[in-house]
């Protein structure tokens, strides 16, 4: 068996001749199972490994990469990736990191069982969260289900004496479930997801409850009234929200000009209950890692503190660039590409409300369970507009469903007006990970009819 972190260090002192270099290996195993009435549709197993080699010749970068690791093609990469080096603009600002200490604290991000579970095993989990959706209501009549898992080995080395490896395990379940109400002559759809770093902590049982109900607490929706009134997010339409903030808060945007929040550090952004983290060495974290895309230590970052402003997240660039020092947010999706500026495990703090606390506070609003970006969240000018459906609050309690209706306002409103933050985070698999809880925000528009 490949030591891949030997390997990785090999190359870099080959490749290291009076300039900076880098080996990032990448070693992934996946498993797609989908069913659909009943049948495997697709059952795929899939293997990808490789290695990438970047070079930093004073500012200049060039980069290559393999996956091939016979000796000719490693040779081969070195040379593009240094025949790429000399010809690129040079950068100043462009350098590999230093070696920092990186914490041995277990991240639980790891099931060495995930391995010795059979095929066969994860399509009957796959078959029963099918048929669990199907019997969580007799209207659900689709229930597409898909099962993913990877099992991925990372190892990093670079000449100024970083090295390191580790091991992360993902499984999770999406549900697409279709229901039908004949009386009401309507269908509308529903989406549910159960996910862990352990195989053994799936629960189809409750990704199916959650499709089916999302599925059918719409049906026979209609439209409401224009008006201004409170409106409560449930965690998936949330973490929607949320993973577009992520984007003003890095570090790049803010240096290019374009995010809303340029210029405000230090200042109140929200009210006190947003909190708002970046946290990679979240235990059991979707995005969680011993370190970044370049080597850096991961860290707990708090980006908003009680409503201010507080920090930013950084790759090396942007914190040399800044005089600062990187947080850790450097990500690497494969072999094949650069390392990109990216949040682990961005969320708001959840609060001490549950959702049902949370609805029955509100007089008249709309709870929120599915959105369509019709005009666009925008992090760059804040400007936040976006067609949802859900159900009708009125005195404290969901009474019918909602379709056709457009949410507007701004991202420093809905940041300001936010009211109550529920106690039940959801950690959501895009942008690394992004989490939310139920949130209520106050004075939203809601377009309807006239």
């Amino acid at each position: 068996m490949t030591d891949y972190l030997q390997l990785a260090q090999q190359v870099v002192e080959q490749a290291a001749q009076g300039v900076e270099a880098e080996a990032f290996i990448m070693d992934e195993i996946s498993t797609h199972i989908t069913v659909d009435q009943h049948r495997v549709e697709q059952l795929s197993q899939s293997g990808s490994k490789g290695i990438g080699v970047r070079i930093i010749d004073h500012g200049r970068t060039g980069y290559a990469y393999t996956s091939d690791f016979s000796e000719e093609s490693l040779q081969a990469t070195i040379r593009a990736a240094r025949e790429l080096a000399e010809i690129a603009t040079p950068d100043p600002d462009r350098t590999l990191p230093d070696p920092q200490p990186i914490s041995e604290e277990d991240l639980e991000i790891f099931d060495p069982g995930l391995a010795q579970v059979s095929t066969e095993d994860k399509i009957a989990l796959t078959r029963r969260a099918e048929t669990a959706t199907f019997d969580a209501d007799a209207r659900v009549f689709n229930a597409r289900t898909d099962y993913i898992d990877y099992l991925t080995q990372v190892s990093i080395a670079n000449s100024k004496g970083i090295a390191g490896a580790y091991s992360r395990t993902l499984a999770y379940f999406t549900i697409r479930a279709t229901a039908r109400d004949t009386e009401l002559n309507d269908q509308a759809f529903g989406f549910g997801l159960d996910i862990s770093n352990f195989f053994r902590e799936l629960n189809p049982e409750r990704a199916a409850k959650e499709a089916a109900y999302r599925a059918t607490m719409t049906l026979g929706a209609s439209t409401i009234p224009t008006q201004v009134a409170s409106v409560v997010f449930d965690p998936f339409v949330m973490g929607q929200l949320l993973a577009t903030l992520s984007l003003a808060l890095s570090a790049d945007a803010m240096q290019r000009g374009r995010s809303f929040l340029n210029g405000r550090m230090g200042e109140e952004i929200g009210v006190d209950l947003v909190t708002l983290m970046d946290n990679g060495r979240l235990k059991r974290g979707l995005g969680s890692a011993p370190f970044d895309g370049e080597g850096v230590p991961t860290s707990a970052n708090r980006l908003v503190d009680e409503g201010v402003l507080q920090n930013l997240m950084y790759d090396t660039y942007t914190a040399r660039r800044a005089g600062t020092q990187s947080t850790g947010n450097a990500a690497r999706g494969s072999h094949r590409t650069l390392p990109t500026l990216r949040p682990n495990n961005f969320y708001i703090q959840p609060g001490h409300q549950s959702p049902e606390q949370i609805i029955a506070g509100v007089e008249r609003g709309l709870y929120v369970t599915r959105i369509m970006q019709t005009g666009g969240i925008n992090p760059i000018n804040g400007d936040c507009s976006m067609a949802a459906s859900g159900m009708l609050i009125e005195n404290g309690q969901l009474t019918r469903p909602v379709n056709g209706v457009t949410l507007a306002t701004t991202l420093p409103d809905l940041l300001r007006n936010i009211s109550a933050v529920g106690d039940d985070l959801v950690s959501l698999p895009f942008f690394g990970s992004i989490g939310s809880p139920t949130v209520r925000v106050d004075q939203m528009t809601i377009g309807g009819s006239e």
